[in-house]
């Protein structure tokens, strides 16, 4: 037995060593053919295997390495002496990582900011070291000098490399190790792979527009792959820095929390159903992350105050009839946090009215609803029911909701939202809970809403003079049902005077004491008794209709609603002809709206005057050999106070904010003609975007009034 493993480990040190060789050997020749630089190195890709390849496999990788990278020293021709030095140095240059990394007991695996600087550290101090090696040879062999420019390129490159495919790399040797095992990327991990693949793209893109740049006016090559290496390495310093305070500092608030939150919740749940509850284990984990002045310090203050309560409720419920009581006492302080978590406020907005109502069946709940503002402009919305009732229900209830939450305000999509809340409920529920979830987000300034449905009930929508009607959308399944399942998004738009209701299973399945229940087809009766857009008395007056239904019935239930009335922004709109000489229509509409929104005069000129930059350019370009149509769209945004303009033709596509700017510093006749025009709307207007939307070019501009 012990010859066999033997045998099979010395197979596999024999089976990496060729194989790396091998890969080494074809991934070095050609571009030693087609990217030499000087007579002994090149622009080099391979050189990452070395010190990767000793990471992963140790000395047989790195001794791979070296064979390959004698086989093609000898075929193009070096001397024995470069040769035989080449061989050497390669060797050190592959076993140092292994040496600074293995044996220290790291786990090649980039899982915290911390891994990740080291990683930097590690290959700098190798690259480094390989390139005074190499120059050292070179100076031996009379071929160059210790320092030179091409020790600097030999430094410069397998550090550039060693970055930009080293990572990509490691991310997948660590890949494929989780996935034998059935496990995944944690959520910091993910965050990693994100912002540094962010930084190895935008800095091979960076090192690409270089080379483009450079090649036409820089003649040596060496000088050339130089200053690429150097534009490319010192932005992957500086990025990979900045990323790795951002990443230490999501390590300590954000990602590691949540992670170790979701645990503890799970663990709570898991906990609740079979064993005696550690409350003080659970509060003590659970103060570790308190102190964080975010939602992530919300959600674990909220599991050691429900720990704490619901430790006394279970306490108390295996205790006689006398303590009821007590027990009943210890319910509302839980019912108490459970109110408190919802939003209380509700804002009273120019674009927007909005309420909403929750009435627990029992002292706590698993209903839940929120809203928030994403950012200036998006309003989230959501309404949900969690399976069962009481103590689980509620603190199933929470998690969702922070959850939720915490997606939200990451600006995700309502689909992805959805999607990712349900990948982290599943793990360890062992209780076998779901919750139910209709999640949107709202533009204020467009009225566009995107929705998605985790299997919740059909939401209403009154538009303008209209009847309150069921919107049957399509449903996802329940969150915490299934593990990766996806969420279609869809898309409403609401105009101004429209209203939306969204509600829980607790309004249409509210039963009497006939077991009737009181049905969809009563609550739209009830909804469009109300001849108010007001939110607050739509929902009184649900409520009321429901009531009057059950009588003295028990409630069944949770009863929690949602309604929303969109106000809109203020807008006009003109469309005319794009011609030229329709400029004098398109002026006075744009004057005649600033002058109703008391638009002082250096704002007006200075939006009347990009207007006319922008019409001109449609009229003169958009539909070459014929006449289209431009539509001018005015907007007041109410926060901040701002004016919009927007543009839309279905003329050619073409994207102003591509057009390369002037050189204003160069004479009329060194510049040329064109480019001013849009270069001035870039800076006097506020914001400038464009969109090519369902064939039309949608060119914004926006403003402060009070600027």
């Amino acid at each position: 037995m012990r010859n066999s493993a033997a045998m099979e480990k010395l197979k596999r040190v024999y089976r990496i060593t060729w194989v790396s060789a091998l890969i080494f050997f074809v991934m070095t020749l050609p571009p030693r053919h087609f990217f030499q630089v000087v007579a002994v190195t090149e622009v080099r890709p391979a050189s990452v295997l070395n010190p990767l390849l000793g990471l992963f496999y140790g000395p047989p990788g790195v001794l791979g390495c070296a064979l390959g990278n004698l086989a093609a020293d000898v075929l193009s021709g070096y001397g024995s002496d470069m040769c035989l030095l080449g061989f050497g140095v390669q060797i050190i240059y592959g076993i140092l990582p292994w040496l600074l990394w293995k044996r220290k007991g790291w786990r090649v695996r980039l899982n915290t900011a911390a891994s990740v600087l080291r990683y930097m550290v590690v290959m700098l101090i190798d690259s480094g070291l390989t390139a005074l090696l190499l120059g050292g040879a070179m100076a031996i062999t009379g071929i160059g000098r210790i320092l030179s420019l091409t020790t600097l390129m030999l430094f410069l490159n397998n550090f550039v490399f060693c970055m930009i495919l080293g990572i990509p790399m490691i991310l997948v040797y660590t890949y494929r190790g989780l996935e034998k095992r059935g496990e995944n990327f944690s959520l910091n991990e993910r965050f990693i792979i994100i912002f540094l693949g962010l930084a190895i793209v935008s800095a091979a893109t960076i090192g690409y527009i270089a080379y483009t740049e450079l090649a036409p006016r820089v003649s040596d090559p060496l000088n050339l792959w130089n200053r690429v290496y150097i534009y490319i390495a010192v932005y992957l310093f500086v990025v990979c820095i900045i990323v790795n305070f951002f990443l230490r500092y999501a390590e300590y608030h954000i990602t590691i929390p949540i992670e170790k939150l979701a645990q503890i919740a799970g663990d709570y749940i898991h906990t609740g159903g079979e064993e005696t509850l550690d409350t003080r284990t659970i509060v003590e984990r659970c103060n570790r992350y308190a102190y964080i002045h975010s939602e992530v310090g919300n959600l674990a203050e909220a599991l050691r105050d429900m720990a704490l309560r619901l430790e006394h409720y279970i306490e108390y419920v295996t205790k006689a009839a006398a303590n009821q009581e007590r027990i009943r006492a210890e319910l509302n302080v839980a019912a108490q946090i459970q109110a408190d978590m919802l939003p209380a406020v509700f804002p009273k907005r120019k674009d927007f009215s909005i309420f909403a109502s929750m009435h627990p069946a029992k002292e706590v709940g698993g209903d839940f609803y929120d809203f928030f503002m994403v950012d200036e402009t998006h309003l989230a919305m959501a309404i949900a029911d969690v399976s069962g009732k009481g103590i689980p229900a509620a603190l199933f209830m929470v998690i969702s909701r922070t959850l939720i939450k915490n997606q939200v305000l990451m600006n995700q999509g309502p689909g992805e939202v959805l999607a990712n809340v349900n990948q982290q409920l599943c793990e360890n529920n062992q209780a076998q809970m779901f919750v139910t979830v209709w999640l949107a987000i709202l533009d204020l300034r467009s009225g566009e809403l995107r929705a998605a449905n985790a299997g919740h009930e059909y939401p209403a929508l009154r538009r303008a003079g209209g009847q309150f009607e069921l919107i049957k959308d399509k449903h996802g399944f329940v969150l915490a049902g299934m593990e990766n399942m996806r969420y279609r998004e869809y898309t409403w738009q609401l105009h101004a005077g429209d209203t939306l209701f969204v509600y829980t299973d607790g309004v249409p399945e509210a039963t009497n004491a006939a077991n009737a229940l009181f049905g969809s087809e009563r609550m739209l009766a009830a909804l469009n008794t109300a001849e108010t857009n007001e939110p607050a008395i739509i929902l009184e007056t649900v409520r009321q209709a429901v009531n009057a239904f059950v009588g003295e019935a028990e409630q069944f239930d949770d009863l929690t609603m949602l309604a929303l009335t969109y106000h809109g922004s203020w807008q006009r709109e003109l469309t005319v002809e794009a011609r030229r000489e329709n400029w004098e229509k398109v002026f006075q509409f744009i004057e005649a709206g600033l002058q109703a929104l008391s638009c002082p005069l250096k704002t007006c000129i200075q939006l009347e005057t990009a207007a006319e930059e922008l019409f001109v350019n449609v009229a003169s370009y958009a539909y070459p050999g014929g006449i289209g149509s431009i539509t001018i769209r005015l907007t007041q945004l109410e926060n901040p106070d701002r004016v919009q303009l927007c543009f839309i033709d279905q003329g050619i596509a073409y994207n102003p904010l591509q057009q390369q700017e002037p050189d204003i510093t160069l004479s009329a006749e060194e510049r040329g003609i064109g480019g001013l025009g849009i270069h001035m709307v870039r800076k006097s207007m506020d914001a400038f975007t464009y969109q090519y939307l369902d064939g039309s070019n949608i060119v914004t501009i926006e403003k402060k009034i009070n600027s």
